[in-house]
């Protein structure tokens, strides 16, 4: 079933955007209003909905996506050096997804990036 949500993309960039995955830093509070933070997998295809399901409120990330490493506080530099090695996760260059919005853009964007990449392979 395609997502409404990257309908305005080609057909070769929807394919891109159900292909990759975007790593994101998600930082919260638990229940017991504790500080926490969680490293999800998301498909670049499920990044809008994942934003608007965020910004609603209470969420579980883990219905858009893979949880990698979770826990309390910040992330220890052990976990930031594993995500880095691991999964390429640029800490320096991370970026604010403020909303749904913010999201659909860079879904096109990294979409259009990855669809250009394979055409020229």
């Amino acid at each position: 079933m395609a997502n409404p949500m990257t309908n305005d993309l080609s057909h070769s960039e929807r394919f891109a955007a159900e292909k990759a995955v975007c790593i994101l830093l998600v930082r919260g509070e638990s229940p017991d209003s504790l500080p926490i933070f969680a490293y999800v997998a998301v498909r670049a295809d499920r990044l809008q909905e994942f934003m608007q399901a965020q910004n609603s409120g209470m969420f579980y990330p883990e219905d858009f996506g893979v949880i990698v490493e979770a826990g309390e506080g910040e992330p220890t530099a052990e976990t930031r050096e594993k995500m880095e090695r691991e999964y390429g996760f640029n800490h320096a260059g991370m970026i604010d997804i403020p909303d749904a919005s913010a999201a659909n853009g860079i879904t096109s964007e990294f979409a259009k990036i990855i669809a250009e990449e394979q055409t020229e392979q």
